[in-house]
């Protein structure tokens, strides 16, 4: 019977590469925003829209993660479901 690995599935690099880009991302949108030259009302629109964007991305992201943990959960279940079970008695 084998065990489940337990190694990461990303490098640290690829981790930091993913955090850097979206707080650069975020604050360029973020800025764009501020000294674009549109009235107030235009701007906070914009803004509450780049906030939704991100907030909903996360939600995306865990949602494709869980469904991808349940996969994976799944085939482990069958591949046990299928192995023979030892009920005590020598054959």
């Amino acid at each position: 019977m084998s065990t489940p690995s337990t190694r990461p599935r990303s490098t640290s690099q690829f981790y930091l590469q993913s955090v850097i880009a979206f707080a650069v991302s975020s604050v360029g949108a973020g800025v764009g925003i501020v000294y674009l030259p549109v009235d107030l009302w235009m701007r906070a629109f914009l803004g509450m829209s780049v906030l939704f964007v991100i907030t909903s991305t996360f939600t995306l992201a865990k949602c494709v993660r869980d469904r991808q943990e349940d996969a994976i959960a799944e085939e482990l279940a069958q591949h046990y479901q299928q192995a023979p079970v030892w009920s005590g008695q020598p054959q």
